[in-house]
């Protein structure tokens, strides 16, 4: 078995319904991923936009599950509210998708 062969199969136990990962809706599409949502917090600026907070999440996916490979600044709907791609990063076939949306 090569090294590929066994980072996949890491993958399918890091991207497991049973473990870790669920489906999620992103862009209308069942997506089995993880999505860490701990980061919220005023928006920069909050003096001129009081009230409005900013939700910062991270997506972590296959690639092959997604099928893309978001880019900055493209908008994507993740279970039905849509947010700002901030930073996408991959590594052996996995994503890290870091977006945000503004939430009052």
């Amino acid at each position: 078995m090569s090294l590929k062969d066994q980072l996949a199969k890491d993958l399918d136990i890091f991207i497991n319904q049973d473990e870790f990962a669920d489906y999620h809706n992103i862009d209308g599409e069942q997506v089995l991923c993880v999505i860490d949502e701990d980061n919220l917090g005023p928006i920069k600026n909050s003096a001129d936009y009081p009230g409005v907070f900013q939700s910062i999440i991270t997506v972590s996916c296959k690639l092959e599950d997604l099928g893309y490979r978001p880019v900055v600044d493209q908008v994507m709907s993740i279970d039905n509210r849509d947010y700002h791609v901030l930073s996408c990063a991959e590594s052996a076939g996995m994503l890290e998708i870091k977006l945000e949306a503004n939430l009052s």
